[in-house]
């Protein structure tokens, strides 16, 4: 499989989210929400835009703390970490525009966020761009009182969906080795509910089915009818669901 960014639905609304960030009304909002289910390609997306601008990527951890964050932060903008580097991080950003990514950043809401509170702190000042990637069951969490200052300073949501039949035609088009006919592009949409995550994995299944076909064939397009009986989504949250789904019916 060719690895390739795919400018899909998905990375393309997030750029026009981007770009809306851009001309907010009030400065201070300066931190946008980007969430969707696990597998949606959130990350991906964020990692391609951080290495297409001026932007530095950072990812909570169940122990982040604000100083790891911080200095994390530092070693991307290749500030040496002294008795200064904070003020030395906050101008460098200021300067150069910076925008701050912080993926997983449901991690970051414990300790009344603190670790998002330390970013946040630096963007109220430099009144650039910070963008949280937080799964939905952690959305709630941030219309807690003692989180208001923070909720207020949301200036949008940008929700990632479940990939459409066109997209996942555009990821076997631009990431498979072999050509895929379109009732096999149907099947990978239906079989991983439209998770890009499970879209991949299923490209490589078919690629590695056809590696074993006659030489004769080879070149030919692969069609559902090469795939009978190959499992090409192994996904746990998935299998889970068809299995509530037919224990409730």
């Amino acid at each position: 499989m060719k690895r390739i960014f795919v400018n899909n639905t998905n990375a393309k609304n997030f750029a026009l989210y981007i770009k809306k960030m851009d001309k907010r009304g009030p400065l201070e909002a300066t931190t946008l929400l980007v969430t969707g289910r696990p597998g949606d390609g959130k990350t991906k997306t964020l990692h391609n835009y951080a290495g297409g601008v001026n932007a530095v990527m950072l990812t909570a951890t169940v122990d982040s703390t604000p100083r790891r964050l911080m200095v994390e932060l530092a070693e991307k903008l290749g500030i040496e970490v002294s008795r200064t580097y904070e003020r030395e991080v906050e101008e460098t950003i200021q300067r150069n525009k910076t925008t701050i990514i912080l993926d997983e950043a449901g991690f970051a809401l414990a300790n009344n966020a603190a670790c998002i509170e330390k970013l946040r702190s630096i963007t109220d000042v430099t009144m650039t761009l910070l963008v949280l990637v937080i799964m939905k069951h952690d959305m709630s969490k941030l219309n807690q009182p003692r989180l208001k200052q923070l909720a207020d300073r949301i200036g949008d949501i940008c929700e990632f969906k479940r990939a459409s039949l066109e997209d996942v035609q555009l990821a076997c088009t631009q990431l498979g080795e072999v050509a895929m006919a379109p009732d096999l592009v149907e099947h990978i949409h239906r079989s991983t509910d439209a998770s890009m995550r499970q879209v991949l994995n299923a490209i490589c299944r078919v690629e590695e089915v056809a590696k074993f076909r006659p030489e004769a064939q080879r070149g030919d397009i692969m069609t559902l009818a090469d795939v009978r009986g190959v499992t090409l989504c192994n996904d746990f949250s998935l299998a889970m669901r068809k299995m509530n789904g037919r224990a409730g019916s």
